[in-house]
Formats: structure tokens, C-alpha cells, sequence
């Protein structure tokens, strides 16, 4: 018997919240490779590289951010199996509401403070890395970046501003109707890039997509859930949680991972367009653009199961969370599979065809091997992500030392290598440092952690 849409989406593990995650991240995917024609066709080689050394620079905000949203997110999930959302108010146990409540507050005046450094900080150091430089190779810099750089950072930084509240809704379940609205964003974004870029705006266009990230996150707080916010600023107990106690010691790890995650996944771009010039930085750009967008898809149906991770560890189901976790995962790695192969299968076809724009498009990417060499390391990533979210999910993060080994090793060999090899030489040390080392000791990490940790709480 012909199984029915409702009965087939569930067996793939797809309820409302993956539902809209997976369009939103199949769009970009769709819509990231739209974009990569309109950077291809509609900016220079030097604009294109401008583009990407924006983003890597914009990344910085994990050295202001601390990443706390993810705490964030893993502690409010806790609180929320307790409570619920009726009538837009937040219902429930008044103590987990207390919580939740001074979480809120402490993150919201933290944000604020961590999206006025990120201002002017990441301002000004993108004001002396895009400044030139004697030993830059091909070097033109024609390129008029400053005001919208200037532009682009005071729109993140607005957009700090409203991240707690934004990671407190996903932490308390309200993925399907964040989802949705983040779906229709991402197609409102594109919609602005590409009229920027057809016009002549060419890098502006980033400024286009940050004002609708922008507006739509706004809109998510302060409209669609003004009323789950005013329930909890009538409580006033602001000794509720210990932030010392129950934030910080998970946050500075991962903000220490994080600052060493901007290191090991950044640093690579910059270098190339620094010593190798900004057409091998755009190259590298776009080429690890794309791979990221496949990896970010294919993560989809685990990271939106973070808040049901966090509940079943907290009701102690651990029988549940590990057949959630690993049927999620399965789905995860095959998916980051398939997409990696149709790329790497795109950029030979570019390269081996004599077909129209095909030598436009290969000029405007890495060479095939080194496309699969990224590919090959982004592939074997997968496994180190998906226990990395299912560790955390406890409130728990044991990956310091393994993080700063890893990240470490990373951006050394990617930066040495870069450096002296190009993009290739930065593929090469980009597949040691994640399949050699980072998967493997993440992997070993959870599989240690999960057994201790389950044990202790008398799992059977």
C-alpha cells in the first residue's frame, strides 16, 4: 500500500518544524546558486572577492557574541518542558517561567552591549584588513567597499540586538512559526540581492539582504510574539537563575570554541585574498559558500531537534533522544553526501565543456580538484557536528581541549598551506586538519560522554 504524504514526511522525520527548515535551507540551496550566477555575471572578479571577505569578516561577532545564543537555546529548552505557549502568553510552572524570565533579561542587556562593540570593533578592522598591502598579489582595489561595509556592520549589529530573543523562541519550541517566517524572509532576501546586483549595486547588495534578515527578525519579537515576551517581563525575580553558575561555565567554552571556529573556518579566505588577491579569494569564496549552504541544509533535520533533545534529557528519556538522534543523523550525513557530489559533479562539468559561459563560470571557481578536496573534508565534518549539537543538548560541553586542539590545527594548516599553495594547498590542510583530527576526537568525545553520562543518571 502507497504510503501518504503525512505518513512518509513522518518517516523521514519531518514534522512542521523540519518542514520549514528544509524549504528555507532548500531555497538557499536553489536560490545560493541563483546568487553565485548573479555574483559570476554581474560583479568583477574583484568585487566578487570583496563580497566573500565581508562574510568572513562579519563572523567576527563570535569574538563580542561569546556565543551565548547557543546557551541560550539549550537552557530554555530545558525551562520550557515545563511551561507552554497559550492565548501568546508564556503558561506554566511559575518557577520555570522565573527562569525563563531573568534568562531573557541578563541575555537581552548582554546583547546590547556585544552588538555596540561588534559596531565598531569589526568596523574598524575591516577599515585597516581592506586597506592595501605591498606583497598583495593582483591586487587592484577599484573597488569603492567603504560605505558599504560601514552599512553592513551597523545592520549586524541591529541584528545582535535581537538575537537573545530570537534563541530564547527556538529554545522554547517555537521553531515551526520561526521556520516559516525565516522561510519567507530568505525568499524576500533574494528577491533584493538579485534586483541589487542586476542594477549595478553589485556589493550593496549584501547591505539589501541584511535589512529583510533585518526586518523579519523584528517583526518574529516584537509583532508575532510581543505577547510570549510581556508575560515574562511581568516577572521580576531577577535572582531566578544564577547566571554564574548556570550559563557561564558552558558559555566560555563555547565561546573559546567559537572564537577558534572563526579561526579555523575564516582565516583560510582572508589569507587568500590578502596574499593571492582578491580574484582567489573570490574563487574560494564561492566555492566554499556553496558547500557550506549544502552543509547547512543537510544539518536541518538535526539542529531542529535541539529543543526535543533537551527535553527528553531533561524527562531523562535517554532511549528516545539516541533514536531521535541517530535516525536524524543518518538522514544528515546521506544529504551532505548527495550535495557535495552534485557539486564538486558541477564545477568538472564547467571545466570539461565547451559549452556558452561555461570558461566564464570555471574562471569564477577553484579547480576540480581542489573542490572535491573541500568536498571530501566538509563530508567528514558531519559526523563531529551532529554529536557536537547532541553533547550540548545536556547543558554540557567537554569539547574544549578538543576544540582548541582541532581549530588550532586547522587554521594553522590551512593558513600555512593557503598561504604557500593557494587554494589548494588550503583544501589540502582543511582535510587533515577536520578528517584527521577534529571528527574523529569530537566523535570519540561523545561516544565517552554519552556512556558516562547516561550511566550516572541510571539509564538503562
Amino acid at each position: 500500500m502507497a504510503l501518504s504524504v503525512t505518513a512518509l514526511a513522518r518517516r523521514f522525520g519531518v514534522d512542521q518544524a523540519v518542514a520549514y527548515a528544509v524549504a528555507a535551507k532548500a531555497w538557499q540551496l536553489i536560490a545560493g546558486q541563483l546568487t553565485a550566477l548573479a555574483i559570476v555575471f554581474c560583479l568583477t572578479k574583484t568585487e566578487q572577492g570583496y563580497y566573500y571577505a565581508f562574510l568572513y569578516l562579519l563572523a567576527m561577532q563570535i569574538f563580542v557574541e561569546l556565543g551565548l545564543h547557543v546557551v541560550l537555546i539549550n537552557v530554555a529548552s530545558h525551562e520550557w518542558s515545563q511551561l507552554r505557549h497559550e492565548h501568546s502568553q508564556v503558561e506554566g510552572d511559575s518557577t520555570a517561567k522565573a527562569r525563563l524570565s531573568a534568562l531573557t533579561r541578563t541575555s537581552t542587556k548582554w546583547y546590547s552591549i556585544a552588538a555596540v562593540l561588534f559596531t565598531v570593533l569589526v568596523g574598524i578592522s575591516g577599515l585597516i584588513y581592506f586597506s592595501p598591502a605591498d606583497f598583495v598579489k593582483d591586487a587592484t582595489h577599484t573597488v569603492a567597499w567603504t560605505a558599504p561595509w560601514l552599512c553592513l556592520v551597523v545592520l549586524t549589529g541591529l541584528q545582535l540586538c535581537i538575537l537573545p530573543k530570537t534563541a530564547i523562541l527556538e529554545g522554547c519550541g517555537q521553531l515551526p512559526t520561526i521556520n516559516r517566517i525565516r522561510f519567507w524572509q530568505a525568499l524576500a532576501g533574494s528577491a533584493v540581492v538579485w534586483t541589487i546586483m542586476v542594477s549595478g549595486g553589485a556589493i550593496w547588495a549584501m547591505c539589501g539582504a541584511a535589512f529583510v534578515r533585518l526586518i523579519g527578525e523584528y517583526y518574529l519579537v516584537a509583532t508575532k510574539y510581543r505577547g510570549f515576551f510581556q508575560s515574562l517581563e511581568e516577572v521580576t525575580d531577577e535572582r531566578a537563575i544564577d547566571w554564574k553558575l548556570e550559563v557561564v561555565p558552558l558559555q566560555w567554552r563555547i565561546a573559546v570554541q567559537g572564537v577558534l571556529y572563526w579561526f579555523a573556518s575564516h582565516l583560510a579566505g582572508l589569507v587568500l585574498f590578502k596574499v593571492h588577491g582578491e580574484a582567489t579569494g573570490g574563487r574560494f569564496g564561492l566555492m566554499w559558500t556553496v558547500l557550506t549552504a549544502v552543509q547547512s541544509a543537510s544539518m536541518a533535520w538535526v539542529e531542529t531537534r535541539r529543543p526535543l533533545f533537551g527535553q527528553l534529557i531533561a524527562e531523562k528519556n535517554y532511549t528516545e533522544l539516541d533514536r531521535q538522534f541517530f535516525r536524524m543523523s543518518q538522514i544528515s550525513m546521506a544529504l551532505v553526501l548527495a550535495g557535495a557530489t552534485l557539486v564538486v559533479s558541477g564545477v568538472y562539468v564547467v571545466n570539461e565543456f565547451d559549452l556558452p559561459y561555461f570558461d566564464h563560470i570555471a574562471d569564477r571557481l577553484p579547480t576540480p580538484l581542489a573542490t572535491l578536496t573541500f568536498a571530501v573534508a566538509f563530508v567528514s565534518y558531519q559526523p563531529a557536528l551532529c554529536t557536537n549539537l547532541y553533547v550540548r543538548a545536556h547543558k554540557r560541553d567537554p569539547f574544549l581541549i578538543p576544540a582548541i586542539v582541532s581549530s588550532l590545527s586547522i587554521a594553522t594548516l590551512v593558513s600555512v598551506l593557503g598561504w604557500h599553495y593557494s587554494i589548494q594547498g588550503a583544501g589540502i590542510g582543511y582535510l587533515i586538519g577536520v578528517g584527521a583530527i577534529q571528527s574523529p576526537i569530537w566523535v570519540t568525545v561523545w561516544l565517552v560522554t554519552r556512556r558516562r553520562w547516561h550511566q550516572q543518571e541510571g539509564a538503562a
